[in-house]
């Protein structure tokens, strides 16, 4: 029987360079941590990927600013330097896109609620530099869509391509900024047929609060409702596998200053329940103290988890470590990986059918493709190759997960 994981065995099952990367989700981007992490072992084509992949190129290059002297390449300093320069153009463009969509939906009157990065972003003295993402998210009632559009579109923003996939979808196709950025209008949370406590975007609207980011004021949720967001997000919308970055960082912002006693632990809790989410919040927030650093009581995140009525507990605990980062040792199986995860959600999903990869999922999510040990791919050639390169893979991913 493999004995549930501590902080300090979690963090032993990732890759150094996952472990230099995680670290840099600290407030302080690792800095205080930086003489302990294995830079001797590092695989820097891995780091450098995993860095753009997960957007961390800000935080990543002030840890290796200060890594021990002569510890990382001169090279690989200034391809992470290169990234970072890019990475704070691309968060001035960002506020530039976020501030005309906030005073366009003002004019109109239509009231959104800012999700995930933008929301944090607006929070911060260093706005958008402090948080790199993918796109803009906002949320607006269904009644509101067709007026938040025009008003977008007023205000230089132009809609992308038709596409089909987006019909099932719980936010339309994105709207595109001048310089390429993109922004979601969504009218829910999560896709249609998701497991949880079906709750209209009012209802959303209704658990934000007002900040003002810079002179404006824009609505966001309270911290309390972005954790379990956050958390179920990337819990269950991306499988605790796609953004674990953006998600051990986001958790610091929003709950690295609660003590491990604080009541919005059991208010997060309350919410969890409320909506149906406590599995993924559970494990999601259990990620976020072993392999982040946050500091929880662990009775929390155990009745969140249900850890008591799961069985196997260590090995799930396992499983569910090594899909962050993507991991050299992580499954080469989809099925197996998922069954895993499955077993992980306590069955979430299952009545219906509605998990993450059949519901929502607009597109293929990728990878770095960097490896520490071995090929991402199978090597060209006949059968035998390939069926040795998978065998190859099991016994890394067994002996990783057995602690061979």
């Amino acid at each position: 029987m493999l004995a549930p994981l501590t902080s300090r065995t979690a963090t032993a099952l990732l890759s150094p360079s996952a472990r230099v990367l995680a670290a840099s989700s600290q407030p302080d981007c690792g800095v205080a941590v930086a003489p302990a992490l294995p830079w001797a072992d590092v695989h820097w084509p891995t780091l450098v990927a995993l860095t753009s992949f997960e957007r961390a190129e800000s935080q990543v290059f002030t840890l290796l600013r200060a890594a021990p002297v002569g510890s990382v390449p001169d090279d690989v300093q200034h391809a992470v330097q290169q990234l970072y320069r890019v990475a704070l153009f691309r968060s001035a463009e960002l506020a530039d896109a976020a501030g005309a969509a906030c005073d366009a939906l003002t004019a109109a009157r239509v009231p959104a609620l800012w999700l995930k990065g933008a929301a944090l972003a607006m929070q911060s003295s260093a706005e958008f530099a402090s948080r790199n993402m993918g796109d803009l998210d906002v949320l607006v009632a269904p009644d509101h869509l067709v007026a938040a559009r025009a008003a977008l579109r007023g205000a230089g923003f132009t809609d992308g391509p038709v596409d089909g996939t987006y019909a099932q979808h719980h936010h339309e196709a994105p709207m595109h900024w001048r310089s390429g950025i993109r922004l979601e209008l969504h009218t829910a949370l999560f896709p249609p047929k998701h497991p949880f406590t079906d709750e209209s975007a009012d209802i959303w609207l209704k658990r934000g609060r007002e900040v003002l980011w810079g002179t404006r004021a824009v609505r966001v949720l309270t911290d309390v409702w972005h954790v379990v967001h956050a958390s179920t997000h990337w819990a269950w919308s991306h499988e605790g596998e796609v953004g674990t970055w953006q998600y051990l960082h986001d958790m610091h912002r929003l709950a690295g200053g609660w003590p491990p006693d604080s009541p919005n632990w059991g208010r997060v809790l309350g919410a969890a329940e409320l909506i149906g989410a406590s599995r993924p919040v559970g494990w999601a927030t259990w990620t976020a103290e072993r392999l982040g650093g946050l500091r929880l009581i662990d009775s929390i995140v155990d009745r969140l988890r249900d850890a008591d009525s799961l069985r196997l507990l260590g090995l799930v605990e396992r499983e569910w470590v090594l899909r962050a980062f993507h991991s050299p040792a992580a499954s080469p199986s989809v099925k197996w990986s998922r069954f895993w995860w499955r077993r992980a959600m306590g069955g979430l999903g299952d009545q219906r059918r509605a998990w993450p990869w059949a519901i929502g999922r607009v597109a293929a999510l990728g990878a770095p493709v960097a490896d520490e040990t071995a090929q991402s791919a199978a090597p060209e050639g006949g059968g035998t190759r390939r069926v040795g390169e998978r065998l190859r893979g099991w016994r890394r991913h067994l002996g990783r997960v057995l602690g061979s």
